[in-house]
């Protein structure tokens, strides 16, 4: 019965995959020819397996098709995958996309990324990401009209350098090199929190604690405090702010730790501590005292204020550590960094929209409606 379906759900679904490559195919702007390859290799490959499943001579159904059925799953899976994200960024292209193509552009030819420059796609339902594999940038659909969440693009921009999908990239070994030397700092952070607490004849649950937040540092702070500190050394306070601008808008508790759950970003703060430490490393000590300012006034009209567990999770020296280590790295890539009195375009750009609305918050809206429109007659077509 089994294999009877299987013959069946096989042919069906190399129809569907044969039908999926006529959207890329199709003619589309330029900016996206490298999604369309790479979606056109991974449909081939998918529709190759799905074949060889099709043309495989069963002698044992006991011993065959469990192992068949687990191979239909992951080409249907994969097929998914290709379909939701690379055919649905194609068909979803919009006008707003060519401008922001253009300034993601302009912001890797700034900092000198040593990868291609990802393309747009507005399938985002709440804020940025990325797609390292279809080096899909995802953009919530209004955002190209603002300037203030535009440096999170910075952010997005280091995740491709850690991603499996460029393993074997030479040009990146100085920064995959420091963010291993970061991760033994962290693993040598936990295995001494841990011995310290068993010493202390602390209850299992402290350990177990200790050791919970070890593994969401490897497995996902590490990475997003590589990446803010890449933002904020390429993108310069701008970064600062649009953090400070997230948390308002979608921040639930700063100081938050998680004790039996999954986060897959540190704390608010956390975050905002490795930004500005970053900052100053760099000479933007004036500039962090004002978010500094900003941030704690923010946190006392919250309400909000960290408790012991928070500073053993999030420790000053283990961020310290993480910020110095991340920073070499970065400058070993020759990335051009933004520094005081020598900001890149499009650093200087967002520093100058931070500045024009803590100058006038009133009145921002208008000056930036008027920038965006200059600014989109230079460097791409909206609309």
């Amino acid at each position: 019965m089994l294999e009877r379906y299987l013959a069946g759900s096989i042919s069906q679904t190399i129809e569907r995959a044969r039908a999926l490559s006529t959207v890329f195919d199709k003619a589309h702007h330029c900016d996206y020819d490298g999604l369309r390859q790479q979606c056109t290799q991974n449909l081939s490959e998918t529709i190759l397996g799905l074949r060889r499943l099709q043309q495989e001579l069963i002698v044992d159904e006991g011993l065959q098709s469990p192992r068949r059925l687990r191979e239909f799953r992951r080409h249907c899976d994969r097929l998914e995958e290709i379909e939701t994200i690379g055919a649905t960024a194609l068909a979803t292209v919009r006008p707003e996309a060519e401008f922001l193509n253009a300034v993601v552009r302009g912001i890797c030819s700034d900092i000198a990324y040593p990868l291609v420059p990802p393309i747009v796609t507005h399938l985002s339902a709440s804020h940025f990401g990325i797609r390292a594999d279809y080096n899909l940038l995802i953009v919530p659909l209004l955002e190209g009209n603002y300037f203030l969440h535009l440096a999170d693009i910075y952010h997005e921009l280091a995740h491709p350098l850690l991603h499996a999908s460029y393993d074997d990239r030479p040009v990146l070994e100085p920064y995959r090199k420091a963010f291993t030397i970061a991760d033994f700092a962290v693993r040598h952070h936990t295995a001494t929190s841990i011995l310290a607490a068993k010493r202390a004849h602390s209850v299992k649950s402290v350990q177990n604690q200790f050791l919970l937040w070890g593994q969401l540092w490897k497995t996902y702070w590490l990475e997003e405090s590589f990446c803010d500190v890449f933002a904020a050394l390429t993108c310069g306070p701008a970064y600062a702010w649009s953090h400070y601008h997230l948390a308002i808008k979608k921040g639930y508790d700063a100081y938050d730790v998680p004790v039996d759950r999954i986060e897959s970003h540190p704390a608010d703060d956390a975050r905002m501590r490795v930004i500005l430490a970053a900052l100053s490393r760099i000479g933007f000590s004036k500039e962090c005292t004002t978010i500094g300012h900003a941030w704690k006034d923010l946190m006392d009209r919250r309400g909000e204020r960290a408790q012991p567990e928070y500073r053993q999770c999030y420790p000053d020296d283990l961020i310290t550590a993480i910020v110095d280590i991340a920073y070499h790295g970065i400058e070993a890539l020759g990335m051009n960094l933004a520094v005081p009195g020598a900001l890149t375009s499009w650093s200087e750009r967002l520093d100058k929209a931070w500045l024009s609305f803590w100058k006038d918050p009133g009145r921002y809206s208008l000056w930036e409606r008027e920038q965006m429109r200059i600014l989109s007659g230079t460097i791409g077509t909206r609309r």
